[in-house]
């Protein structure tokens, strides 16, 4: 007990070097220092690698709606005018509400 106690009042029990020293010498330190940063290196780098890869499936899934949405874009402009048209007009009016072109003697023009 009181080798203990005196270890303790001297510090020595709980000081930095003594911990390194049971665990480590001197020329390991550097060693085992240089393996934890290849290691996290490492990680960083298959970390960066995945997150990189799912950004550009993402991209490449964005790219390709925005190409769908472009040539839908395309379809409906030339349905429109398509439906626009003339005679097109024309012949749904005659066709489907029974319209005639009115002939001259029918027209009537109002003077303000």
């Amino acid at each position: 007990m009181n080798a203990a106690a005196r270890l303790l009042n001297q510090g020595t029990l709980l000081s930095r070097s003594w911990v390194v020293s049971i665990f480590l010498t001197r020329e390991q330190l550097p060693f085992l220092t240089m393996i934890a940063a290849v290691l996290i290196s490492g990680l960083s780098v298959i970390y960066m690698t995945n997150t990189t890869r799912s950004l550009n499936a993402s991209i490449q899934q964005t790219v390709t709606e925005r190409n769908r949405l472009h040539v839908e874009s395309g379809q409906l402009l030339l349905e429109r005018s398509t439906w626009t048209m003339q005679a097109r007009i024309q012949n749904e009016a005659e066709g489907q509400l029974g319209m005639v072109i009115p002939d001259n003697k029918s027209v009537v023009v109002v003077n303000e």
